[in-house]
């Protein structure tokens, strides 16, 4: 598994997409272009470092929107020299996302079309038009397979490769096996559970990895709401433990600590902290 999921071949065929942009901005006909050109190129470059420790898709707002926005752009302000882009609209349907953006995708690739039919005679015209739907109609039929795999790795124990972030599935087993080893070892163990705005998940989750210790680790409950299992010795390390970890969390945030001395599962509790008013409840062992 020297290249896991693939991220470190991904990132480089994305920093060289992003260096043939800007090489094709230097001797691009038109300065607004070249512009438009760079700008992609950096967008692109940005991604993939950012590639490792963040996940853009899917998204609520997609990390394609903006590639889509460039394209049109290039279109309008030098339709006779990027003639080549056009068949990228349909390479932007190959990835999962929501109908709104498939309209606008093809809204899209209707105007860049239309943009492109003072250049060419009707019989032209009709022909790149047939074939950029059909190739948009093979994008979509892959982004269905994509989405397919995507539900897959949704049920896949480790979510990211590198980081301790879990699934809901690998908490429930591993609650079970921590209420055992609590009960044997005589540690102080609890359940947390931290629900904050979905814009502010992954913010929550980079502060939560910081405070966990390597055999702890961070589980995804849904777009909103992460947990983990605290480890420590005894009741008052625990109490260091939970106020070094609300210190400078993200806001808005509800949190719940609860204690695995008392009887629990991790349904009930996470319907608790959906249905908690007050932004913090600890229940400690008695």
């Amino acid at each position: 598994m020297g290249s896991k999921y693939k991220v470190a071949p991904l990132q480089a065929a994305m920093l060289g997409c992003a260096l043939l942009l800007i090489l094709l901005a230097l001797s691009a006909p038109t300065l607004p272009g070249g512009m438009l050109l760079v700008l992609a190129g950096l967008w692109l470059t940005g991604s993939s470092l950012t590639l490792k420790r963040s996940v853009r898709w899917p998204s609520r707002v997609p990390w394609q929107l903006l590639p889509s926005f460039f394209l049109a752009g290039l279109f309008t302000v030098d339709p006779q020299h990027q003639t080549a882009w056009l068949w990228c609209f349909a390479l932007l349907l190959m990835l999962p996302q929501p109908i709104w953006l498939m309209i606008l995708h093809g809204l899209l690739a209707g105007y860049a079309t239309w943009q492109l039919q003072t250049d060419l005679d009707v019989g032209q015209t009709l022909l790149v038009t047939m074939l950029l739907v059909g190739l948009m109609l093979l994008g979509l039929a892959r982004a269905r397979e994509v989405q397919s795999a995507w539900l897959r790795v949704g049920r896949r124990r480790r979510l990211i490769p590198g980081a301790p972030l879990w699934s809901a599935h690998q908490l429930g087993d591993d609650l079970t096996r921590e209420v055992v080893r609590s009960e044997r070892e005589g540690s102080y163990a609890e359940l947390v559970l931290l629900r904050t705005q979905s814009r502010q998940f992954w913010p929550l989750m980079d502060r939560l990895s910081l405070h966990i210790n390597d055999y702890e680790a961070c589980y995804k409950l849904d777009n909103r709401t992460l947990a983990t299992l605290l480890i420590s010795s005894d009741l008052e390390q625990a109490r260091e433990r939970r106020n070094l970890l609300l210190d400078g969390m993200p806001t808005p945030l509800r949190c719940r600590f609860i204690t695995l001395a008392r009887p629990l599962t991790l349904a009930s509790e996470y319907q608790a902290l959906r249905d908690q008013r007050q932004p913090l409840v600890i229940i400690e062992e008695e």
